[in-house]
């Protein structure tokens, strides 16, 4: 027996209507839900969500994703701030202390902003900084070999520091030895007591005095020859302030020889005074590579030798200065 097609059709509607008003009778669709209702929404929802496990990466995709992650961190890291230098007052004369305060941002910021002074023309106060990084930081081979070559290079465009030698602190080079002839020992004194006023920039003024013993009849070949520096006594003190001696053994009679075993010697008396009286950096460890260090291409054939450029470059100004200061009577 077929059910007619109205009938179904009425049935069909009818089933719908009841189920529709029997699920939403106690419903208020104009009424928003309650926070507890929304609540329990949303806890029905995550709970009938489908869970889907997560592929996993190929051994490829692991690597390529570590590699951007490292990429990230290395730009990161390198991408640094660019310095910020104090502010200066060029139109005040500095001091030979100058910049000493920056020292605890180490060689390499010292020196940055020493090339920057350069860059806006301020030599002189680029020179001190330059000696700041010899005198007051620890720079590397590459650190020091930079400021080097920056001293001596500003060093010959620059006035003495101190242009009257009547200022200047007055210290003694002395020597002693036994010998016949002293006519070249006295030339080479002379000399490296010059060299060593015009390196400090007239801070200090540097006189001789030979002292000379009893020589033998057959003199030896080379000769034991005692060196050190002295500063002449106060208007009050009774005697002079001296620094240790050293001694070498030298040709009496060859003066080129002399004058670089005289600086040499020098500069080992001064290095040792700075390291005992005052709490400057040490001087370079390795003297005989300051020529390798700093030689000028126009002058490394002529008479500028190694202990030429430890007077001249390796001690500041401000070095000579403090040293000449450090000796007591």
């Amino acid at each position: 027996m077929r059910i007619p097609i109205p009938t179904v059709i009425t049935l069909a509607i009818a089933v719908t209507l009841a189920s529709w008003f029997i699920g939403t009778r106690k419903m208020d669709f104009a009424k928003a839900p309650t926070p507890e209702q929304f609540v329990q929404i949303a806890k029905q929802w995550e709970d009938s969500k489908p869970h889907i496990t997560p592929l996993k990466k190929s051994k490829r995709q692991l690597a390529e994703t570590s590699a951007d992650n490292s990429h990230q961190v290395l730009n990161h890291d390198t991408r640094k701030k660019p310095d910020q230098f104090p502010e200066i007052d060029f139109d005040s004369a500095p001091l030979l202390s100058e910049h000493g305060v920056l020292q605890d941002k180490g060689a390499g910021y010292l020196s940055r902003f020493a090339s920057h002074l350069e860059s806006i023309g301020q030599s002189k106060h680029a020179l001190l900084a330059w000696e700041r990084v010899i005198d007051t930081t620890y720079p590397d081979k590459n650190e020091r070999k930079q400021a080097l070559s920056a001293i001596k290079r500003l060093k010959g465009s620059q006035p003495p520091w101190n242009p009257d030698p009547s200022s200047g602190i007055q210290l003694t080079l002395q020597a002693g030895a036994s010998v016949n002839d002293a006519q070249a020992l006295k030339r080479a004194l002379e000399i490296a007591a010059q060299n060593m006023s015009t390196a400090s920039g007239g801070v200090v003024q540097v006189s001789v005095k030979l002292s000379l013993g009893k020589s033998p009849n057959n003199q030896a070949a080379v000769v034991p020859i005692a060196l050190w520096l002295s500063r002449p006594a106060s208007a009050t003190g009774t005697t002079q302030a001296e620094t240790s001696p050293v001694s070498f053994m030298a040709d009496p009679n060859n003066e080129s020889i002399l004058i670089n075993e005289i600086q040499m010697g020098a500069y080992n008396v001064i290095g040792k005074q700075l390291a005992k009286e005052t709490s400057f950096s040490q001087l370079a460890e390795q003297p005989e590579k300051a020529n390798e260090d700093t030689a000028n291409p126009e002058t490394s054939n002529q008479e500028h030798t190694i202990a030429d450029e430890l007077i001249e470059c390796y001690i500041t100004r401000l070095m000579w200065r403090e040293f000449a200061n450090s000796m007591k009577e």
